[in-house]
């Protein structure tokens, strides 16, 4: 009895041991099916942030758009009104037969609202052409003086009238007074418009001015790369960046594929007439605007072509000093060639400046070569390229130095034909259509010739 009763102990005791482990393992699930549930909210929390910052960037620039409609539709309503005044009152008048007096009230309708268009252009005009170098001679400076002219309430404003146009957030970011805030808008513009060269461009390039070369650069990057697969510029930051990083093959690896791309992208225009806006809403006269705008106009990438040539350069000169010639070659024609895509693509003189001289330096690296191989037609061949690149650089510069003595007497007139003719033809070729500075390439000309007669050269 007692063996049965041990017996019967034991198996209850065994029933309330496996009970006890399936509460627990009961328990253990419930508390991990709760954590995966609560991470799973967590989540779902994160991505609603995500979609409710998004909705809230596309509501602001839909207030902002619904806005300016309304102002544009108040606008025509009104119009719409005066036109129906004038119309009706001119039936009433020919209804009375008075046509004489009809024309009378037209033209006096006309020469009033005239006037009064006249009075609103002069309050709203504070910066003419004489206005202007008064400032920069006492500001000291053509960037002083524009920091005098635009205001940041102005740059707000004008923004808000165009934020549907990257290029308007470019031109505010270049006005900016505040390092910071140029990037914000930068960065916005980027975000905004992710298909955008110009917002891509321009945002790589101020991170690469920051000296900010980290992942975020590279993926801008390589979206420029997507964007705009024909344009060089995207492959050259890489460049930049990859020998700040210590990696040369990657670096002269993204130099060759540049070099192969037929152009850089130029905004320069886009980013002109943009920044003409904000000079105009602050009351600068039309052609006062597009000086200021072109005279001032940021050209970052110009300083970080030249650092890459230097790197690429130095890379060469390593391999040429120790024989490796074919090596050598390959890189000083890959920046030549990038010298000369860079020369004809840009629409200011600048572009050329920049161009010609990564062109000068690396053909002369590649004629020094072609010499140590003994290859006496390619040497040839480079000598007349080097002859033709120094000759276009010496007629810059002489286009150059005379336009100090001619920017100096220009008027508004004369500002807003040479701004012009930037935009339609290029700054090299308006340039040479300026009278003084015909003339000066002209007296150029002759004395090369009598240099030439002389000394008995062709």
């Amino acid at each position: 009895m007692k063996q049965w009763a041990y017996i019967i102990f034991i198996s209850l005791i065994t029933v309330i041991c496996v009970c006890f482990i399936a509460l627990n393992m009961r328990s253990v699930r419930r508390v991990s099916s709760a954590t995966i549930e609560l991470e799973q909210y967590k989540k779902m929390l994160a991505d609603l942030d995500v979609q409710n910052k998004k909705a809230n960037s596309e509501r602001d620039l839909a207030n902002q758009k619904v806005s300016r409609l309304e102002q544009e539709v108040s606008s025509l309503i009104e119009q719409r009104k005066d036109d129906q005044r004038a119309i009706e009152k001119l039936r009433e008048s020919m209804q009375q037969n008075k046509p004489a007096q009809v024309m009378q009230d037209t033209k006096e309708q006309a020469v009033v609202e005239q006037k009064q268009q006249q009075s609103v252009e002069e309050e709203i005009v504070k910066y003419d052409a004489d206005m202007v170098r008064e400032m920069i001679s006492s500001a000291g400076g053509l960037e002083e003086a524009i920091r005098q002219i635009v205001t940041s309430a102005g740059i707000g404003s004008t923004l808000q009238q165009h934020s549907e146009n990257p290029a308007h957030w470019v031109a505010a970011a270049s006005l900016a007074k505040n390092p910071d805030a140029a990037l914000e808008y930068l960065e916005q513009a980027a975000e905004l418009y992710p298909g955008s060269s110009m917002a891509l461009t321009s945002l790589v390039g101020a991170y690469i001015t920051a000296e900010r070369i980290d992942e975020s650069t590279m993926a801008y990057i390589d979206q420029m790369k997507k964007v705009d697969p024909a344009n060089a510029l995207a492959d050259c930051y890489s460049a930049y960046c990859q020998f700040n990083n210590g990696d040369i093959e990657g670096a002269l690896q993204s130099l060759s594929q540049a070099s192969v791309k037929n152009r850089f992208a130029d905004d320069s225009i886009d980013l002109l007439m943009a920044r003409k806006d904000y000079f105009l809403s602050e009351g600068c006269t039309d052609s006062v605007a597009l000086g200021l705008s072109a005279f001032d106009l940021p050209l970052s990438h110009m300083g970080m072509l030249r650092e890459i040539s230097e790197y690429s350069m130095a890379q060469a000169d390593t391999l040429y000093a120790a024989g490796q010639y074919e090596n050598a070659l390959q890189i000083v024609t890959e920046v030549s060639k990038l010298g000369g895509t860079l020369s004809s693509s840009g629409r200011f003189i600048i572009s050329d400046r920049v161009g010609m001289a990564l062109q000068i330096s690396a053909l002369e690296e590649q004629k020094q070569i072609y010499e140590v191989l003994g290859n006496v037609a390619k040497v040839q061949e480079v000598d007349s390229q080097l002859q033709a690149v120094k000759e276009r650089s010496d007629t810059i510069d002489i286009m150059v130095q005379a336009f100090g003595g001619v920017m100096a007497n220009m008027n508004d007139q004369d500002l807003a034909d040479y701004v012009n003719g930037t935009i339609l033809n290029g700054e090299f070729s308006t340039l040479q259509n300026i009278p003084e500075i015909a003339a000066a390439l002209e007296q150029a000309r002759k004395q090369r010739e009598e240099e030439s007669s002389e000394t008995g050269t062709p």
